[in-house]
């Protein structure tokens, strides 16, 4: 660790915090660049009572959603294209 013999104890603690958290934060928004995609509706089936499955494809994958009986299912839906 590069510290100053002179620094107390405090002082070296405080500055590893500080090192860590921009560290910390520099990570973080790295990962919050999400690139995300708008996907149609593939297909819609109909469970009767326990209502409607909507199912989007992107790349090869489905993605699933459930909705009341009585509701639609979303034209599109947006996913994340890296996560996806």
């Amino acid at each position: 660790m590069l510290s100053n013999p002179h620094q107390s104890p405090s002082r070296a603690s405080q500055l590893m915090a500080l090192i860590i958290l921009t560290l910390g934060c520099s990570i973080i928004s790295f990962g919050s660049h999400a690139e995300n995609v708008t996907v149609a509706l593939s297909q819609e089936q109909n469970g009767g009572e326990a209502g409607r499955a909507c199912i989007y494809v992107y790349q090869g994958k489905a993605e699933f959603r459930r909705v009341k009986a009585d509701e639609s299912c979303p034209a599109e839906i947006v996913v994340d294209r890296l996560t996806h």
